[in-house]
């Protein structure tokens, strides 16, 4: 489908993209492969589509482009040689990426995959009725294809036919097991970046960027151990969760100015926050007999500590029960009133008995006392295991797997969690 709309922008070579950000031009390139579609629900309550593609030209062997509309991303399939016509280029963060915009067009320029393998390149340009220039572009990516039969030989083809299978030419990065390390000390001298196992005790958790930290010239307030005991506390929950990204782990409160919120998510497709209740980044203090260690810990890392309880569920139990605290008093001086009515001005029926409405409201009055909620409270919960991690010197060591990357400083992750489990001691 060619462009109603004609040219916004010049025919480009993939590597002069980033040269090129925010602008609308034309891109003739090799389909990799089609991402699978992600609905995404808009606020005007639309239901969007998308469909990542991977494209490539004689420049740049991999690119993405995104496709939001749900026509266009049926057209394409993975060994088309495309044309893209108005596209416009951004850049989230590093990456550099090809979306379209509502005068985008996609124009198939060569299907089906088998004929850039069988026919010459001459016979592929002539049947296409386009300009000199996209000629010329279409003639340098069918020879860069054909010279990298190798490279895209994982194509999956829509029609019932096969290609040969090609060796790649790359091998797969596997992921690098974690080193098992015997000590805290042993894991501060690593000096490259890795994955690290390691038994050790916790000491201390000490919440980052919060008002007490920030603010507060009372050192100790800033420990939990000091004030996890602390019935008058009502402050803790506050300190450790937040609203933030379940994905990324990024408190999004604009509390305190201090913290540069980040704009876009690593971990989503879509760039997109997962707004929701997360526990606050803190600084978990491990220690063991040759030393201790500052630990970062994020929203997930967090969770698996404190059992796979999410914060939410910590959060909604907590404000429920500051509501039922806060009604507590008033119950309480109703309760007292019916009962001094009662003394005042009692009424008897028969020999000095009380009526059946009196019984009536003291029944109602025990029901009222005896009354248990429905809902788990996690809050409770999450208290209890936040108390025993805490019981400093009484506790055995954990088994933590933590991600070291000596480039950053302590507070942004030069360690921080990944898992903690119980660990296993053998009697061998």
């Amino acid at each position: 489908m060619a462009s109603a709309f004609g040219w916004y922008g010049p025919l480009i070579d993939l590597s002069a993209a980033s040269s090129h950000i925010g602008d609308f031009v034309q891109l003739l390139v090799f389909v990799h492969r089609s991402f699978p579609v992600q609905c995404k629900s808009s606020k005007l309550g639309r239901d969007l589509t998308r469909t990542d593609i991977e494209v490539g030209d004689d420049t740049t062997p991999y690119f993405i482009v995104s496709l939001w509309q749900k026509h266009m991303g049926s057209m394409v399939a993975a060994g088309d040689v495309v044309l893209l016509e108005n596209f416009k280029i951004a850049k989230y963060g590093d990456v550099v990426e090809a979306r379209t915009v509502q005068w985008s067009s996609l124009l198939c320029l060569v299907r089906p995959y088998q004929s850039l393998l069988s026919k010459a390149v001459e016979e592929l340009v002539t049947g296409c009725r386009v300009g000199t220039t996209t000629k010329d572009k279409l003639r340098r990516v069918i020879k860069w294809v054909q010279r990298s039969l190798s490279t895209i030989c994982n194509i999956k083809l829509q029609s019932n036919q096969q290609i040969e299978h090609l060796p790649r030419n790359w091998t797969l990065l596997e992921e690098e097991k974690p080193r098992d390390c015997f000590s805290l000390m042993e894991v501060s001298q690593l000096t490259t970046s890795c994955k690290a196992i390691v038994c050790a005790s916790i000491g201390e958790i000490v919440p980052l960027h919060t008002a007490r930290t920030l603010g507060d010239t009372k050192k100790e307030k800033i420990f939990i151990s000091r004030r996890v005991y602390s019935t008058g506390d009502n402050n803790l929950v506050d300190d450790l969760i937040c609203t933030g990204c379940q994905l990324c782990g990024s408190p999004l409160d604009s509390k305190f100015e201090q913290i540069a919120v980040p704009l876009i998510c690593w971990k989503s497709s879509s760039r997109l926050h997962s707004i929701c209740s997360i526990y606050r980044p803190f600084m978990l203090y491990l220690w063991d007999e040759s030393d201790y260690m500052p630990v970062l810990v994020k929203n997930r890392a967090a969770e698996i500590l404190f059992g796979n309880i999410k914060a939410g569920k910590v959060y909604s139990a907590y404000k429920e029960q500051m509501h039922n605290r806060n009604l507590g008093p008033r119950n309480k001086c109703k309760d007292k009133d019916a009962g001094e009515s009662l003394a005042i001005s009692p009424r008897l029926c028969g020999e000095g008995h009380p009526s059946a409405n009196i019984l009536e409201v003291g029944k109602s009055l025990q029901l009222e006392e005896k009354h248990v909620p429905d809902k788990f409270n996690f809050y409770r919960l999450w208290l209890i295991l936040l108390k025993m991690l805490l019981k400093q010197g009484k506790n055995g060591p954990l088994k933590f797997e933590i991600i070291v990357d000596p480039s950053l400083d302590i507070e942004n992750g030069k360690f921080e969690m990944v898992s903690a489990t119980m660990p296993c001691f053998g009697t061998t």
